[in-house]
């Protein structure tokens, strides 16, 4: 693997360098993930496509980094852990020209497919790197580099739309990050073992993994619940217009960068995680009851912000209690953790969707509640070894 954990000058500048490229790696892939919803209603637009045909695209990104999850660990030892990256890199690379240059419905579904296979792929190893800075270091800097995820996610659709209305192209705002990606994968520090070889068997993972795991499938989809929701039920439950309801919903992203800084700086980092755990859960059905009842838009603002702040420590110190369980699996861990995430992402959203439908949005939110109490009572059944 590149990162360097020696304490010689030169090992430390290695390390250095090694970290802030795994956390642009994840930075540019944050900025993809939420990059591809925004520039498909153009992609439609260019290429005549109906709603449901534009739709496919987003269920194209999460089968792809569903067969990230399954795959992953098995190329990884096939090919070397050190190789990795570069084979995600090159398939994200691909994935974005296929998406950009389509001229047809296929052609996009195609880039859209491997772009999750990539993307996951890249997060996966991205996990990987950042465990094995030891225990101690994994929570803090998961937790950086996802805030960093967040921020250039947040610009992403701020970059497609300009790059639409200023230089008549969206097509060139996604072509940023596959500059990026290529240009990270030349300067990235490279130890002796990136052409070897992971030739170990696959281990089975241990009990309390699988604890972990589903932590993580509950926060991803808490997340992407208030993600594609939130503004939807504000609009219902306050009669604002549409784009003073997605304006408010941005309070939530607000909420998971200060929960996501605040524990990248070391906030709670003498706590156990379990307890961090129940916290974040605890602020998450705050935010999620007082989103689902208010009728004020600024108690609704609250709401959504302390969802947002519950929400940000879950993923990051799940994932980390998790790869802690398999240390002698630590890749096949986070491949099927991007698993559970993909499948988050897949049904969570859409199983809202299909309840709101059915009943209406705010009578459907209990859902939400519904996950962040199963996760406490998850947590309350989890062995604290976990």
């Amino acid at each position: 693997m590149a990162i360097q954990t020696s304490a010689d000058p030169s090992g430390e500048s290695n390390r250095t360098l090694s970290t802030w490229i795994t956390f642009s790696y994840l930075a540019v892939w944050g900025y993809v993930l939420y990059g591809l919803g925004t520039a498909t209603p153009y992609l439609r637009a260019d290429l005549q496509l109906t709603d449901f045909q534009a739709g496919l695209h987003a269920s194209a990104l999460a089968v792809g980094v569903l067969a990230s999850g399954i795959g992953a660990d098995w190329v990884g030892r096939l090919i070397g852990i050190g190789w990795l990256a570069d084979l995600a890199v090159g398939i994200a690379v691909t994935a974005l020209a296929l998406f950009v240059l389509a001229p047809n419905l296929a052609v996009s579904l195609a880039g859209a497919l491997l772009l999750g296979l990539g993307g996951g792929t890249l997060g996966t190893d991205v996990n990987v790197r950042l465990s094995s800075y030891g225990d101690g270091q994994t929570r803090k800097l998961m937790s950086q580099a996802n805030a960093l995820s967040m921020i250039t996610a947040a610009a992403a659709p701020l970059a497609i739309g300009l790059a639409a209305s200023q230089l008549h192209t969206w097509r060139v705002a996604l072509l940023i990050p596959a500059v990026a990606f290529l240009g990270l994968s030349v300067i990235r520090p490279r130890g002796p073992e990136s052409g070897s070889s992971v030739r170990t068997p696959q281990a089975r993972l241990p009990g309390a993994y699988w604890f972990a795991w589903l932590l993580i499938v509950l926060a991803v989809s808490i997340e992407f619940s208030f993600v594609y929701w939130g503004s939807t039920i504000v609009g219902k439950r306050t009669g604002i217009s549409s784009a003073d309801a997605t304006l408010l919903a941005s309070l939530f992203v607000v909420g998971m960068f200060v929960g996501r800084a605040a524990l990248g700086r070391g906030f709670g980092g003498a706590r156990q995680p379990h307890r961090l755990l129940v916290a974040g859960l605890l602020i998450v059905v705050a935010g999620a009851s007082l989103t689902w009842i208010s009728t004020v838009p600024l108690l609704s603002g609250i709401g959504l912000f302390l969802g947002g702040l519950g929400t940000a420590g879950l993923y990051p110190i799940g994932l980390t209690v998790a790869l802690q369980t398999a240390p002698k699996a630590r890749l096949q861990a986070a491949a099927r953790s991007t698993l559970g995430a993909g499948i988050a992402v897949l049904l969570a959203p859409s199983t809202l969707g299909l309840a709101a439908d059915a009943v209406g949005v705010v009578a459907a939110w209990p859902i939400v509640l519904a996950l962040a109490v199963s996760g406490l009572i998850l947590l309350a059944v989890t062995p604290r070894t976990a």
